[in-house]
């Protein structure tokens, strides 16, 4: 038996067998929703490792390693994270090399005492173990707050360098300033030591990490293929962003935002200043992004250079359809139905899904 479901934006046939598949109606092609992996509280982050077996990190702390048959293995080693709120073990990336280090990197959210803030750091995998750990960034002992929100943090990696995202910690009026890391991207060498070539100075004249700023909480952080790295910044009530991330520019949060605050009061009266970068696109009312990825595969051709985008609040994967930089279009491709925490893409075009409430992963791929 067969039923068919109606949504707003696609048609979805779900199999009455257990629910074991949905096939989605997409303007281009059908795609085969199956479930992947299950057993996580909250799955975070997500990595592809070249075997293409999968790294995914769970908000609790534990960081797994996903079989491609969906089998899970936890891998020992991880930090101590400040599980809290939105504090926790949070992104992971692999190395560009790591077929001859086996480096990963990980963010999360560094306790000291009752307090916490954003830390990266790499580690090695060596038989479902993180070895020679090792911190490339920990914010100074006056940053650490008792608050347990917006520590961000994405990574995305780009030839010698990694950049990392940082939430403004609930402290918003610190995302303009420089001298403190909070609301902002960071930009280091994949060894850690901070680039000379960084835009801002420390106040005692040395680089400083800080890569540009005014940003609340930057929760997808990727790059194309031509270079270009695209974030999505989770606004208020309201004013959720698509930026492009460039040296030294001012994001404007929250002398600029299109959102108000949650209780229904102003923010600022203004949503645009001199100085200041205006976004791609802003979603009002806010969806809750969260994690991004740039399709580039040729499987789906039409789709090349878009931008899937995951949505918490409404729980969807939205497809941002980008021409020249700009956003020219969008179309919802699935609704979760659970909220929609992470996107991952593997090389044969498997679009890999971390869905919340139960902590599951679910693949799309073409249904031919």
């Amino acid at each position: 038996m067969i039923f068919l479901i109606n949504f707003l934006w696609i048609d979805c046939i779900v199999c009455e067998d257990a629910f074991d598949y949905q096939i989605l109606e997409t303007k281009h092609t059908k795609l085969k929703v199956e479930p992947f992996s299950d057993g996580f509280d909250i799955p975070w982050g997500m990595a592809l490792l070249p075997d293409s077996n999968m790294l995914v990190t769970d908000l609790s702390g534990s960081l797994y390693k996903v079989f491609i048959d969906g089998r899970t293995t936890l891998i020992k080693g991880t930090p101590d994270v400040f599980y809290k709120g939105q504090g926790g073990l949070l992104d992971v990336e692999i190395h560009p090399d790591f077929l001859l280090n086996n480096i990963v990197f990980i963010s999360y959210s560094q306790p000291k005492g009752k307090k916490a803030f954003t830390a990266l750091a790499q580690a090695k995998l060596i038989n479902d173990k993180l070895e020679s750990f090792k911190i490339l960034y920990s914010a100074k002992i006056e940053h650490f707050s008792k608050k347990s929100i917006h520590f961000g943090s994405r990574i995305a990696i780009d030839d010698n360098f990694i950049y990392f995202s940082i939430g403004d910690r609930g402290e918003r009026d610190e995302a303009q300033n420089l001298n403190t890391p909070n609301g902002k991207i960071h930009r280091l060498y994949l060894n850690g030591e901070i680039p000379d070539d960084n835009p801002f100075k420390t106040s005692d004249g040395k680089p400083n990490s800080i890569w540009c700023y005014g940003n609340r909480n930057p929760q997808g952080l990727a790059f194309s293929k031509d270079g270009t790295l695209w974030e999505l910044e989770h606004g208020p009530r309201g004013g959720d962003e698509l930026n492009i991330i460039q040296k030294g520019l001012n994001y404007g949060w929250p002398k600029i935002t299109y959102g108000i605050n949650y209780i229904g009061t102003k923010i600022s009266d203004y949503t645009h200043m001199d100085g200041m970068e205006q976004p791609i696109w802003h979603w009002t009312p806010s969806i809750a992004l969260c994690g991004m990825a740039i399709y580039e595969n040729s499987l789906i051709p039409e789709w090349k250079g878009n931008i899937l985008v995951t949505s918490l609040k409404y729980e969807f994967l939205e497809r941002v359809i980008i021409k020249n930089g700009e956003r020219i279009g969008n179309e919802i491709i699935y609704e979760a139905g659970s909220r929609v925490r992470d996107v991952e893409i593997g090389p044969d075009g498997t679009i890999y899904i971390a869905l919340e409430n139960p902590g599951r992963i679910v693949k799309i791929t073409k249904y031919n």
